[in-house]
């Protein structure tokens, strides 16, 4: 079998037979990678701890029927505070599901979701010890720009139902917007009023979602979010997410058990 070199971040592990792992990985190149690293459980392996969760590596495989072999592995960059971390791990955890839960269901991913995920791993192993606000910011923010690489952008400029362009959504107006995750997207008024099962985003849940869209993480980093528009936001991405891609994410259940 050929042998080839990969860039990729870990996401997953599982044990394999007595001494082995097989590890999940996404590569720069934009694909999955499922590997077997042979004796990486053992006390004096070869590989030490350079396998561990959401190191990013540089690799020398040889390539498999079904599980390729991983003969090199050395470390570029670690996000070391993410284990040191309960809540940061978590959060990574559900990042990690989303990529590995979904990736069948779309034909294709480009290599920005290797670059977002990246991204997000390093604002999380910055962020402040047990900061619940900021790491709930930055999974929206993974969470809105995996939609628009994966193909599901929402829309919300126009009425998702009846494709009415609709105006001053962002103004700083007392108000409601409806949202249809069926639908993909905001409604006009008349479609809102009309629809079970619709969302109701408040004007500053409106702006929030917006500017998840159109900001960069470094300009979106010390934005204050009220309280209650991150906490319906951040659902709303999740029930989005599950809905679109047909894909049940355990670790969202696990989230709502801890109370976050």
């Amino acid at each position: 079998m050929p042998s080839y070199k990969a860039k990729a971040i870990t996401l997953r592990s599982y044990k394999l037979g007595e001494s082995d792992k097989i590890i999940k990985m996404y590569s720069l190149d934009g694909n999955v990678i499922s590997a077997v690293a042979k004796g990486a459980r053992k006390v004096r392996s070869r590989f030490g701890g350079r396998l561990e969760l959401f190191n990013l590596l540089e690799l020398e495989l040889t390539g498999g029927r079904n599980l390729d072999i991983i003969n090199q592995a050395e470390i570029i960059k670690t996000f070391k505070n993410i284990s040191k971390d309960f809540y940061k791990f978590v959060f990574c955890e559900i990042i990690a599901s989303i990529v590995l839960k979904t990736q069948s269901s779309v034909e294709s991913y480009s290599p920005s979701l290797f670059k977002l995920i990246y991204v997000c791993f390093n604002e999380i192993n910055d962020a402040d010890y047990e900061d619940i606000v900021a790491l709930k910011k930055i999974l929206c923010f993974f969470e809105i720009k995996f939609l628009k690489i994966a193909g599901y952008t929402p829309m919300l400029k126009s009425c998702s139902k009846c494709n009415k362009k609709l105006d001053n959504l962002y103004s700083f107006r007392e108000g409601k917007t409806y949202f249809s995750i069926k639908y993909g997207g905001v409604l006009c008024r008349k479609c809102g009023e009309s629809l079970t099962g619709r969302e109701v985003l408040s004007a500053s849940g409106y702006r929030f979602l917006y500017d998840l869209f159109n900001l960069k993480i470094e300009d979106f980093r010390d934005m204050e979010v009220n309280p209650h528009a991150l906490k319906k936001v951040h659902k709303l991405l999740e029930d989005y997410i599950i809905y679109h891609t047909e894909c049940s994410i355990d670790s969202f259940k696990y989230l709502k058990k801890l109370g976050i």
